[in-house]
């Protein structure tokens, strides 16, 4: 007890997440983790090209929710950055499937959200304001479509995967200067940092 409360009462205020993933391998592992995480509520899933194209990885985002997560919903996302095309998927890194080539157990029964991930975003967000954390570990494209001028002041938090740490004069990891989300949508991570 604390403050006439129980311990397993505070226990139900839960990281609510919207996790934005281009599934890779590392992507889809941390998903894994996410869902076994006692304190994280997922809220849903929005795809996002680069690891492959965004049927691919709208594909494997389905897939992992149906082995993972059945009651999570999945939106599509953005198929290319803001300005140009997408890059090609580099298969020798996550293989040509994005998933390591892995042989896929289970039928996946989950059915794309009918809103675009950018939409779906702002509607959570709106649904639970202050709530939620958007953890972003793809391009920022999705979030950077997210026009409403006020949802920046409604999220929670907002957690990318872009950073690269320098090693012998090389700070990222796609060119000497790049990290490779934020090079796969410069565009979107500029918008995206100068959101209030």
């Amino acid at each position: 007890m604390r403050n006439g409360r129980s311990l397993s009462n505070e226990r139900i205020s839960k990281h609510k997440i919207i996790y934005d993933t281009d599934p890779g391998i590392d992507n889809a592992i941390a998903f894994v983790f996410q869902t076994l995480h006692p304190d994280i509520k997922l809220l849903g899933m929005t795809s996002v090209f680069d690891n492959a194209d965004i049927d691919t990885t709208t594909a494997n985002t389905l897939y992992l929710a149906s082995r993972f997560a059945p009651d999570v919903p999945v939106a599509r996302g953005a198929a290319k950055p803001l300005q140009d095309d997408a890059s090609a998927p580099i298969p020798h890194i996550h293989g040509d499937d994005a998933l390591g080539n892995i042989e896929r157990t289970g039928r996946v029964e989950k059915r794309e959200e009918g809103r675009a991930a950018h939409r779906f975003i702002v509607d959570t967000v709106r649904a639970h304001p202050g709530e939620v954390t958007l953890l972003a570990v793809g391009p920022l494209t999705n979030l950077a479509l997210c026009e409403d001028p006020q949802i920046a002041s409604l999220v929670r938090e907002v957690v990318v995967m872009g950073g690269a740490f320098g090693i012998h004069g090389t700070l990222g990891n796609v060119t000497p200067a790049a990290e490779a989300n934020m090079h796969g949508d410069p565009l979107a991570a500029d918008i995206v940092f100068d959101a209030p």
